[in-house]
């Protein structure tokens, strides 16, 4: 039960004691006050009507019962009696219900409302009847007893008791209206304390404004210390984490991708179900290094090394989801999936190369370059062996020298946009699109979900998410796919006892129109939002965080586990994490990849995985290729494996 409500019983039954209480005691009172001046009324008229009797010089039965009856008959009397002295009744006059006034007694009770039983018998008013002594001259002529009746008084009671009542259910209800107000006004700062803490237990350590209650106010300045000093603490691990990337993935003198990463990049893009399909690379060579170092100076010859990074670290800011890496001294390599012809590639290399050598002044500077095309299912070592024979062509040409080894353009090429936006309209109209599951496994082998992969049914066979993604981007059609995989999950999920996690697009996160059509869509299916996983690019957090924080926090009150697939390229923003209320991180496969023999890379996923864990996420690792990436990946901390190697 929540602390509002409880507030609220209490004082509701505080408010129930003290007017039930009031309640009560007005009752009691007001019997007790009716009831002493019923006994005095009865002294009062038994005193009377005795003076009456005694005065009368004539006291035969007759004139006695005549006087009785008339004293009877014009007021309110249960019963007046008459006795000698001997007790023994000579005039008794008695009302026939010695209860309640009788609706037909007109006379008596006129328009009186009539009192319940039940009331009768609680208060049940017992008055002394009034006693006098009657004289006769100087002897005792007899005893008159007089008892007033007491339906009257009960009448008036049972009035005032209602009338009573119903002011305090009144006065209740106002009560309760107004202290319910009142407690919504009070308990403001305690939404925000609730709030600040249901934040801290789902690890987002946010912090809230002070409110001015000071009991409030002290919980809450405690709560924003704490929140601070763990953020802190995150910023802290977080850049620690970004030095250890940088350590075992990026070339200290140039700052992009060393060898090893590079490489591992490049096996990424050529096996990942949802990479481009095709691409180009191309390398390039600073000819006779050692000659320039001793002509030049090491300091010259940095700094030429870095103009010529520069370069190729640009062209990945214009070509999305490329990369660029220096594969040793002379070396620089630049990976671009992309549909542009590998001849209009390497113009565009060359021309961004001369600008700089020349801005530099370096122009004179040999700088032979090799390209050549892949597709996806290619292997590295055959594209690396054609670069280097492509490479040393060029070195024989000498200075600037770009030979390409082009093996022909990807059938992809062969369809213009329009013909794209029809094949993808009418697969996804036709509902030929399945999905391919690959399980993610823990430590004990237990299933954690499936993850699963497109296919659509292209050129008369299914075709990986890698063959149409990048014209689905195009042609803006990304929502339509996403959200077509969404339904056939919701599906799926209802004949499967498994988890099942589906990929969503930056693109279509930023579409509001799937967004909204996704939210109504799970939400008819409460049943299965337990099992349902959507896994974002980890561009998503850097590029478009405020779509995804929403979307997010909306998922998450359906019932969904949401998180970052392809993590650590490019992000170690943790700080950003914490609001994201996220379930999951998926590393990638480029950074595990042969990582049983790599240290620098496993003291990076180490720390990767404890920071995870101290903001509640689970890790897991992408593309696992052999039992001995997974065991260490497990001895590193990591929750889960997915890959070629778990089944």
């Amino acid at each position: 039960m929540s602390l509002i409500k409880q507030l609220w019983i209490g004082i509701l039954s505080l408010l129930l004691l003290a007017l039930g209480g009031n309640f009560v005691i007005s009752t009691i009172t007001a019997k007790t006050y009716l009831q002493e001046q019923l006994r005095l009324k009865n002294i009062d008229n038994a005193n009377s009507l005795a003076l009456s009797i005694s005065q009368m010089p004539d006291k035969d039965p007759v004139t006695l019962e005549l006087l009785i009856t008339a004293q009877f008959d014009s007021g309110h009397y249960e019963y007046i009696i008459f006795q000698d002295s001997n007790k023994q009744a000579i005039v008794a006059r008695h009302y026939e219900n010695t209860g309640v006034l009788a609706d037909n007694d007109s006379a008596k009770a006129s328009n009186s409302p009539r009192v319940p039983d039940w009331f009768a018998r609680q208060v049940d008013f017992d008055v002394a009847p009034g006693i006098a002594q009657i004289q006769d001259g100087w002897q005792q002529a007899g005893t008159l007893v007089v008892k007033s009746h007491s339906g009257y008084a009960l009448e008036a009671l049972w009035k005032n008791t209602r009338d009573l009542l119903e002011w305090f259910l009144f006065a209740t209800l106002l009560s309760g209206l107004i202290g319910s107000l009142i407690l919504k006004y009070i308990s403001r700062p305690l939404d925000v304390v609730v709030s600040q803490a249901e934040a801290i237990g789902e690890r987002r350590f946010i912090t809230s404004e002070e409110p001015k209650t000071r009991e409030f106010q002290r919980l809450v300045r405690a709560m924003n210390r704490l929140s601070t000093s763990v953020k802190h603490m995150l910023e802290k691990e977080a850049r620690q984490l970004e030095l250890l990337r940088r350590e075992s993935q990026m070339d200290s003198l140039t700052g992009i991708a060393n060898r090893t990463h590079f490489l591992h990049l490049f096996d990424a893009q050529l096996t990942q179900e949802e990479a481009q399909g095709q691409g180009v690379i191309a390398i390039a060579r600073v000819m006779e290094l050692q000659h320039l170092n001793n002509q030049l100076g090491h300091h010259q010859v940095d700094q030429l090394l870095c103009a010529i990074a520069s370069v190729f670290s640009d062209l990945t800011q214009r070509y999305p989801a490329s990369y660029a890496g220096r594969l040793n001294g002379s070396d620089f390599c630049l990976l671009i999936p992309t549909d542009t012809p590998v001849d209009i590639v390497s113009a565009d290399i060359s021309q961004q190369l001369n600008f700089q050598l020349i801005a530099t002044g370096h122009a004179q500077i040999a700088l032979p370059m090799a390209l050549c095309n892949f597709k996806h299912g290619d292997g590295r070592a055959d594209l690396l062996h054609r670069l280097d024979g492509a490479l040393a062509q060029a070195e024989l040409k000498g200075n600037r020298a770009v030979v390409i080894r082009d093996e022909g353009q990807a059938d992809s090429q062969s369809k213009n946009l329009s013909q794209w936006r029809e094949a993808i309209d009418n697969a996804l109209l036709a509902q030929e699109i399945a999905l391919v599951k690959f399980p993610v496994r823990n430590a004990q082998g237990e299933l954690v979900h499936d993850e699963t992969a497109v296919r659509l049914q292209l050129d008369n066979e299914q075709k990986p998410a890698g063959y149409f993604i990048p014209w689905a981007v195009r042609l803006g059609v990304m929502s339509n796919i996403d959200l077509a995989v969404l339904r056939m999950a919701l599906t799926q999920l209802a004949n499967m006892a498994q988890p099942m996690a589906i990929n969503v697009s930056a693109a279509a996160l930023c579409s509001a129109s799937f967004r909204e059509q996704a939210l109504e869509l799970i939400a008819m299916h409460p049943g299965r939002t337990q099992q349902l996983w959507l896994e974002f690019p980890e561009t998503c957090v850097v590029r478009h965080a405020e779509e995804l924080r929403i979307f997010t926090t909306q998922l998450r009150r359906l019932g969904c586990s949401v998180g970052l697939e392809h993590v650590g390229l490019e992000f170690t923003q943790f700080d950003k994490l914490q609001e994201m209320g996220l379930a999951f991180l998926k590393i990638d496969s480029a950074i595990i990849r042969d990582i049983d023999t790599q240290p620098n890379n496993q003291i990076f996923v180490q720390s990767l995985c404890t920071l995870g864990h101290s903001i509640g996420l689970l890790m897991i690792a992408e593309g696992v290729q052999t039992t001995a990436e997974r065991d260490v990946l497990f001895t590193l901390g990591m929750d889960g494996v997915t890959g070629p190697h778990i089944q």
